[in-house]
């Protein structure tokens, strides 16, 4: 459990632990040597003896899980829309060039292939067009989860951590919140 988990850890374990992981990811990428300094570290650690970042952390863990699921299931919804709607049209075009056919209209039935394309066309441009927006909306609501756990970590006092967009900063946040959550046993939702 985590309250036992990190009440079982001094500043000393911390700090150790903190240096070990420090000396395991510059082993893989020396940039991050240089922006976890041995104060950073320490700091890290001081503010970790009180379970409150835990808690956080997981908190911040859970609204992201419910936030991407309910992306997901958006987007999900979205593009099982978009079949239905494509397949009803390909009925209604079959069903509406068997009638001319049988209807007798060859010259009907002879221009409905190239008036279906471009309905068609026109039914995949709006789809491909919605997915864009989407994709679009998701990386704002993202980004903004992200703004919104730095500020919070922030304002909890987890030194390393402020508003950025820089990619850099950032992978080195993530670094930072995955080290929180190895050491507080939190459980991250697939």
């Amino acid at each position: 459990m985590l309250v036992t988990h990190s009440a079982a850890l001094g500043p000393q374990d911390v700090l150790a632990l903190g240096e070990h992981a420090l000396h395991g990811i510059t082993r893989g990428d020396g940039k991050f040597q240089q922006r976890l300094p041995y104060d950073l570290l320490s700091s890290l650690a001081h503010v970790l003896l009180n379970n409150t970042v835990f808690e956080i952390v997981r908190e911040l863990a859970d609204l992201q899980h419910v936030t991407e699921k309910s992306l997901h299931e958006q987007r999900s919804h979205m593009v099982n829309r978009h079949k239905s709607e494509r397949d009803a049209l390909l009925k209604s075009q079959r069903e509406e060039l068997q009638a001319a056919q049988r209807q007798g209209k060859a010259h009907v039935a002879s221009r409905l292939p190239r008036l279906h394309e471009e309905q068609l066309s026109q039914v995949d441009a709006r789809h491909t067009q919605e997915v864009m927006d989407t994709h679009i909306r998701i990386q704002q609501v993202l980004d903004q989860k992200v703004t919104e756990q730095q500020s919070t970590l922030q304002q909890v006092g987890v030194p390393g951590f402020h508003e950025t967009d820089n990619p850099m900063e950032i992978k080195v946040q993530m670094y930072i919140m995955g080290f929180i959550v190895k050491i507080g046993g939190i459980k991250v939702p697939p």
